[in-house]
């Protein structure tokens, strides 16, 4: 893979809208910062493993098929049911999770306040557009390994910054993550869906599915492309 200017630009703004919508309340921040200054900040609610997940998701898509599309209509039914949306109104819809924009993530929270009238058809309507985007095969290994690389590189120069600052996981924790990625990646000849860690679980409370935009462009709920 060429990572071209116009890639790598993509790649790092896509990191950028994750720590700006996740990870930025979470932290005291000045209220005055001068022009040009830079303050580095160490992710709370963030682990590099939601970073891996991120990248993941973002190059293999939802992963694996769609054995029972009913018993998941159901599941995804009974979980946005329960969920609470009185304080979700800064929740995006959609988020972006790669360098091209073809994978996203439907935030189930803000997808049940704008459908409240009529949940069951906009479950039904979510259901079939995960279904259809588990069957678009996704997915390039060595381009993943890049795309780690690349992470890699951004954090350890800085160049992942939000508004006057800059988030910055310790190189040395990331080598020793990657490394360790790799040697499970090596052992069991594939690259693991991890899950997040319990800091992004309690801090983000993710109720998300992943989806492929062709799938949900050709979709009656493309007007999320919207919001």
């Amino acid at each position: 893979m060429s990572w071209n200017a116009e890639h790598l630009a993509g790649f790092r703004e896509m990191l950028v809208q994750q720590y700006l919508l996740h990870e930025m309340e979470h932290h005291v921040l000045q209220s005055d910062i001068s022009p040009g200054q830079i303050t580095l900040l160490l992710p709370v609610a963030f682990d590099l493993v939601d970073i891996y997940k991120c990248l993941h998701q973002g190059e293999f898509g939802v992963g694996h098929t769609i054995a029972h599309p009913e018993s998941f209509k159901q599941r995804l039914y009974q979980e946005i049911t329960e969920l609470d949306v009185a304080d979700c109104t800064d929740e995006p819809a959609l988020e972006n999770i790669s360098a091209d924009g073809n994978m996203l993530r439907i935030n189930l929270r803000p997808l049940k306040r704008l459908h409240e009238d009529a949940l069951s058809q906009a479950v039904e309507d979510l259901a079939d557009v995960c279904i259809r985007s588990a069957r678009i095969i996704q997915g390039d290994p060595i381009r993943f390994f890049e795309t780690l690389d690349i992470f890699r590189t951004l954090n350890r120069k800085g160049e992942i910054a939000v508004v006057g600052y800059v988030f910055v996981f310790p190189p040395v924790a990331v080598d020793a993550f990657l490394s360790d990625v790799w040697h499970v990646i090596r052992r069991i000849r594939d690259a693991p869906a991890l899950t997040h860690s319990e800091a992004y679980r309690r801090l983000n409370r993710p109720a998300y599915r992943v989806v492929d935009r062709s799938a949900l462009e050709g979709s009656r709920m493309a007007s999320l492309l919207a919001h």
